[in-house]
């Protein structure tokens, strides 16, 4: 049957539909080239990576920092638990595994039920689409921005497989909270591992991501329940759950944990130690985005017993001195919008193993947010009369020895500009002839100076310098008082050298780092190297330990230490600046104490009142059970029984006596000439000169 031919009229229609049918394939392929144009090529979709927080991990692997633009923590499909993907499946896009990137059957589903209702009830975006807007677009709600989302799914489709974008999509979606991803979702609301959910928390999860911050379970719990009761029972009607499971889970309770977590500020100083050293090394971008897990020294126990010891007892300070601004005032004016300046008392801690230079604990100041200068660090400060054992050290480099007398008589000294330099002591009076044990002991100045003077500047600073302090240090007689500025970490690290009988071990924080995968990209090897003889490193330790018993930090016994240690006050003459440096063979801790601005603490305020109250805590807290081991003994270490007026072999006639130690070959060889026997004695027949020659010819005690 011929068809007729069509009329003008027809023909007129039939050409106007087919130009208006390309026309508008015209401006539908136009718009599409117009919106692709911005949106990311293939190769750029090939290298999707999410950014990944960065995790800093104490000693003990437990965490204590993360670096993030968002927190999040990757997982690998596979360890993705089925029930999860299964879930999000059914609540976000049921035909996931089905459709080419479009729900072309949901989008039409929706749009005719938006077109009953005259209004938009319901997306249609399936998971591809919602994975391309959050990784790629923006979520303002407009027509050229879903022609790029459904565009772009596409793409997406085309470039990965489906696992890969559910992967991808539960690495990637926001849940509110400041969590990206499925895991740091778990983590922040439910305080477990998503491997360890329940079936109703893993519907809770599920449902966040429509709406994060209005679906918050922390701020609004019965919204959260409601729509996690619609997750449920998306997961019933799609079958990942059957009747008698939907009915229980619905009545449990959302099970988040019962407070918001808050990052704090625990080891903050610390922390941004670390933050600082990985920028130089790899750049802010790796820290804040590739996932990095740094591995470091810190000890988490000792950190929090450092900070709490130390704030309690500056807290303690203000409120006996009075000071004109403590934390407390600053914290009132803040709260009260007054803008002031947080120059309040400050104090640092910082503790090393001297075996391995490991950094145990680092505080730099009392609160990293109020003031970021860390006082450990980059604080300079005056050491006083804790820089004196260094002096020490250069001394019996130099062939002293503890018993070694001293005149701590005035001292003038004209200097070459034609000043005269008059050097007092802290007591104000002087103690005659003392030995190098005494002077120490007691840190007395002028013996110190003197003692300088004998051995020269420029032996003291090189012993400080092989012992680890890198700051300025010119070799002036002020060295003996400490007036050069050095920070408490170099302090810290040059005692340590002491406790690990005179080897240097390079402070260090990190000791792996490990990239997103689990890959070691640098391990931080210890470096150590011998600096000081056994024997030097341990006569200069038992001079400490005696000032720690007996001197000017004996008082940390009254406050319950009874570990084998050793140690040195220092202040600086108007009470600006309070140390303690002391170490046991396992722990060296430094503490020091003063204001920014170097305003004095306050009459008497010393390193022994200001500073070896918290290094106390610290170290029985290293020592919580008052058994600690003792410093060994080298073999080339004697002892010889002398008088303490003259420094030399003891007779029954001298009045002060004790037993010191000495390097072999290094002990006095001739009696005390100060007490010796008188025509008296000669005279008296009671007297058994045999008995005498005994006792003043005793033999030195055999090594041990």
């Amino acid at each position: 049957m011929r068809s007729r031919p069509l009329k003008r009229f027809e023909r007129y229609i039939l050409h106007g539909l087919l130009i208006a049918v390309v026309v508008v394939i015209g401006i539908g392929v136009a718009a599409i080239l117009w919106l692709s144009r911005d949106l990311p090529s293939m190769a750029r979709l090939e290298m999707i990576e999410p950014a990944l927080k960065t995790r800093v991990l104490a000693a003990d692997s437990s965490l204590i920092r993360e670096f993030y633009v968002q927190n999040r923590i990757l997982l690998p499909f596979e360890d993705i638990p089925e029930i999860v993907k299964k879930s999000f499946i059914a609540i976000e896009d049921k035909r996931f595994y089905r459709h080419f990137g479009i729900d072309l059957i949901r989008l039409a589903a929706v749009a005719w039920k938006d077109l009953i209702h005259w209004s938009r009830r319901e997306g249609a975006s399936t998971i591809t689409q919602q994975l391309s807007r959050d990784l790629f677009l923006t979520k303002e709600q407009t027509f050229p921005r879903k022609i790029k989302e459904a565009l772009l799914a596409v793409r997406i489709e085309r470039t990965y497989s489906k696992d890969e974008i559910l992967e991808m999509y539960l690495n990637q979606i926001y849940f509110g909270g400041g969590s990206y991803g499925i895991e740091a979702a778990s983590r922040r609301f439910l305080g477990k591992s998503v491997n360890e959910l329940e079936l109703h928390q893993v519907a809770l999860l599920a449902g966040l991501n429509k709406n994060p911050d209005g679906y918050n379970p922390f701020y609004h719990p019965e919204r959260a329940l409601k729509r996690r009761n619609i997750v449920l029972s998306a997961m019933l009607k799609n079958g990942v759950i059957a009747q008698a499971e939907y009915d229980t889970l619905k009545t449990k309770p959302l099970d988040i944990i019962h407070q918001e977590r808050s990052d704090g500020d625990f080891a903050a100083y610390f922390t941004e130690y670390i933050r600082q050293v990985l920028t130089a090394k790899y750049g802010s971008k790796a820290i804040y985005r590739d996932g990095l897990t740094i591995y470091t020294t810190c000890d988490p126990y000792l950190q929090s017993v450092a900070e709490d010891s130390m704030e309690a007892f500056l807290i303690q300070m203000e409120t006996q001195e009075g000071y004109e601004l403590t934390r407390a005032a600053y914290l009132d004016s803040v709260a009260a919008d007054v803008e002031i300046e947080p120059n309040y008392i400050q104090s640092a801690v910082v503790a090393i193993d001297p075996r391995n230079g490991h950094i145990k604990v680092m505080v730099g100041g009392r609160n990293f947010n109020e003031k970021e200068w860390n006082h450990a660090l980059q604080a300079q400060r005056q050491p006083g009369s804790a820089f004196k054992a260094f002096i020490y050290v250069a001394a019996l480099e130099n062939g002293y020895s503890p018993s070694d007398i001293l005149l701590d008589t005035p001292l003038v000294i004209e200097m070459p500009n034609g000043e005269v330099y008059k050097p007092r002591n802290f007591s104000e009076t002087f103690h005659g002839a003392v030995s190098l044990r005494y002077a120490l002991n007691e840190s007395i100045n002028i013996p110190a100076i003197k003692l300088l003077q004998k051995i020269g500047a420029p032996s003291a600073v090189s012993a400080a310098r092989k012992m680890g302090i890198k700051s300025t240090l010119m070799p002036y007689l002020s060295l003996a008082l400490g007036s050069y500025e050095v920070n408490l970490l170099e302090m810290t690290s040059a005692f340590a050298v002491l406790a690990a009988r005179g080897v240097r071990a390079e402070p260090m924080a990190i000791l792996k780092i490990e990239d997103r995968f689990g890959n070691t990209l640098d391990e931080f090897r210890e470096y150590r190297e011998v600096v000081l003889q056994p024997e030097i490193a341990y006569i200069a330790t038992d001079m400490l330990r005696t000032a720690l018993i007996d001197g000017t930090g004996r008082t940390a016994r009254s406050m319950g230490l009874r570990i084998p240690a050793a140690g040195k006050t220092g202040t600086t003459d108007d009470y600006g600046d309070g140390w303690f440096i002391g170490f046991t063979p396992e722990l060296a801790v430094g503490v020091w104490t003063g204001f920014d601005d170097h305003t004095p603490m306050g009459k008497n305020k010393t390193g022994a009142r200001v500073a070896l109250p918290v290094w106390v805590d610290v170290m029985r807290a290293a020592y919580p059970f008052d058994r600690g081991p003792d410093f060994e003994r080298p073999p080339q270490i004697t002892e010889a029984l002398i008088c303490e007026e003259s420094g030399l072999l003891a007779t029954p006639y001298c009045k002060r006596v004790r037993r010191e130690i000495f390097i072999e070959g290094m002990e006095p060889t001739r009696q005390c000439d100060h007490h010796r026997v008188s025509t008296y004695d000669l005279l008296n027949p009671d007297k058994d000169f045999r008995q005498l020659d005994k006792e003043a010819s005793r033999e030195r005690s055999p090594r041990q």
